[in-house]
């Protein structure tokens, strides 16, 4: 099965964001693929590097790991990184400002669309 991953959840103040970045390596372990990994809305902040607060996982880190260990792309919603004050360079690593639209033609690679949001 190939997975395509929405993150809508913010990096904080719940566990979607994590739950999503565990779902990912669970799937890729199990054998399944993931085609992309695309971020929206408050998901978007899941890709700025921060200090985590108290032993919180570094997602920023961990996604940038991942996508380079197995080859799916990061994307990053141009219009959510805009309307929270952060730059399109603001998200690290193998990020790249998307769009809707590249997401929903990804769509059709993909065997499963997995939503995390809080």
């Amino acid at each position: 099965m190939v997975f395509s991953i929405l993150v809508t959840a913010p990096p904080v103040g719940g566990s979607g964001a994590a739950a999503a970045l565990r779902f990912a390596r669970a799937a890729l372990a199990a054998g399944h693929g993931v085609r992309q990994v695309f971020f929206h809305g408050d998901g978007v902040a899941a890709l700025v590097a921060v200090d985590p607060p108290g032993g919180a996982p570094d997602l920023a880190a961990g996604w940038a790991e991942l996508s380079s260990a197995h080859g799916f792309p990061l994307l990053a919603c141009e219009t959510a990184l805009a309307r929270r004050g952060l730059d399109r360079c603001a998200a690290t690593g193998p990020v790249r400002p998307g769009t809707l639209g590249q997401f929903m033609v990804a769509l059709s690679d993909a065997g499963r669309v997995v939503q995390f949001r809080d």
